[in-house]
């Protein structure tokens, strides 16, 4: 019986960040972009979305924690994620801090409002007592 190696690829993007990884079972049909890095037997190399890469692909936030250095994959340095994650953008705020400002903006509204009404108010006072006085 003959053992067949696994080959495993990886895709990376323009700054060398490993973004995905297939091999053994998952190996695309069009190689095109894909770049060998590994073969051997097992799940390690069969299932290298799991096994291949220590903790994973990507941190809990979706940033890769891999790149390709000197044609091999290397864990990124604490550096170069926390910099990958201050460049992500801000989130949106959340449905409770959309009603918080809105909440705000109609107590704001309410005020003007109700000084106005006041201003009225004193003018037609004012407007009776000369023409009644």
């Amino acid at each position: 019986m003959t053992i067949t190696k696994s080959k495993v690829y990886i895709k990376t993007d323009a700054q060398n960040r490993i973004i995905r990884c297939e091999g053994g079972y998952t190996t695309p049909a069009d190689l095109s972009g894909w770049i060998y890095i590994d073969e051997g037997t097992g799940d390690r190399y069969n299932l290298c979305q799991s096994h291949y890469f220590d903790g994973g692909t990507f941190t809990a936030d979706g940033i890769p924690r891999y790149k390709l250095a000197d044609s091999k994959p290397v864990l990124r340095s604490e550096e170069e994620i926390a910099a990958d994650r201050s460049a992500l953008p801000a989130p949106p705020p959340s449905r409770v801090e959309v009603l918080e400002a809105e909440v705000t903006r109609l107590r704001a509204q309410n005020e003007l409002q109700a000084q106005h009404q006041t201003f009225l108010e004193d003018c037609l006072l004012e407007m009776g007592n000369i023409v009644y006085a």
